[in-house]
């Protein structure tokens, strides 16, 4: 049961958003610096889908898909790392965020990402 108790406890600290860390889980200390700095690395790949600017890179040999929110967005500025992982011949999406807004905005853009992740994750 404790144990049980645990693995819940650490995946809800592995899967909470930063807020405006400087050591933020992103790797960039703000959206605005992780956006600018993504847009200028070489072999990235950006587009903007509904307002959202959609940048495609490359980690290792991992897929890495970057979400930032368009200036409207009740969360903005915030940016969603997801990085696609193959592990046991199953693909699991590894997700980390820095949102700068206010912590509803950003729980309420997680939970969002979260179900995104789960359709994903599962081919619907």
């Amino acid at each position: 049961m404790k144990f049980g108790i645990i693995v819940i406890c650490l995946a809800a600290l592995l899967s909470a958003p930063s807020y405006a860390d400087e050591n933020s889980s992103i790797g960039f200390k703000t959206v605005a610096l992780a956006l600018e700095a993504l847009k200028n690395k070489d072999g990235t790949k950006t587009s903007v889908q509904g307002g959202w600017t959609i940048i495609e890179d490359q980690e290792d040999s991992n897929m890495v898909l970057w979400s930032f929110t368009p200036d409207s967005h009740p969360a903005h500025p915030a940016a969603v790392k997801r990085t696609v992982l193959e592990k046991k011949q199953s693909v699991y999406i590894q997700m980390t965020a820095l949102c700068q807004a206010k912590k509803a905005a950003c729980d309420k853009l997680m939970q969002e990402f979260e179900e995104l992740n789960q359709k994903i994750m599962k081919g619907s």
